[in-house]
């Protein structure tokens, strides 16, 4: 029973070499002489299986092997200690956002106007920026002064070709 199975397997389509006893007894030629190719290649294939495995090896595993030490542990140990502060550097603290530390004043406070503004843009409503729109607009479309100076050069190759062909008709 077992010779049949044998018979039915090595009958097998195997790409290549066509039928699975082909492709075994190759197989097998070759292993008898992989020991002298192995002994020169075994450091080179254990460091390049290394180079792409190791990355793939997690921080986690690396700590509980003792590969790597535990950076957490690490951290909480170099953890500074709050620094002891008297009584005037604890008062600057306390008004060091209600004071402006350029001129010692203290910061102006909103207008109506800009309140009612702000309200506006937190609901959502830009409609207070449509004529600062617009006015960037015309500003953009408009051609100006602040022209790219490829345009400019263009706008005279094109008046010097203007000018020859109107000699070469003169003529």
């Amino acid at each position: 029973m077992s010779s049949a199975i044998m018979t039915a397997l090595g009958r097998v389509p195997v790409p290549i070499f066509g039928t699975a006893r082909v492709a075994a007894s190759y197989g097998m030629k070759k292993a008898k002489a992989t020991p002298s190719f192995a002994m020169g290649w075994a450091f080179p294939a254990a460091v390049g299986a290394a180079w792409f495995i190791w990355p793939a090896v997690t921080d986690d595993f690396k700590i509980s092997i003792g590969m790597m030490e535990d950076p957490e542990a690490d951290a909480a140990a170099a953890k500074p200690s709050e620094p002891e502060l008297d009584d005037t550097a604890k008062a600057a603290i306390a008004v060091a956002h209600k004071v402006d530390a350029s001129t010692g004043e203290e910061p102006r406070q909103p207008t109506q106007e800009e309140l009612e503004v702000e309200k506006q843009y937190l609901a959502g409503d830009y409609s207070g920026l449509e004529k600062d729109w617009g006015a960037f607009m015309e500003k953009a479309i408009k051609p100006g002064e602040d022209d790219d100076d490829d345009d400019e050069d263009e706008d005279e190759d094109e008046e010097e070709e203007e000018e020859e062909e109107d000699d070469d008709d003169d003529e």
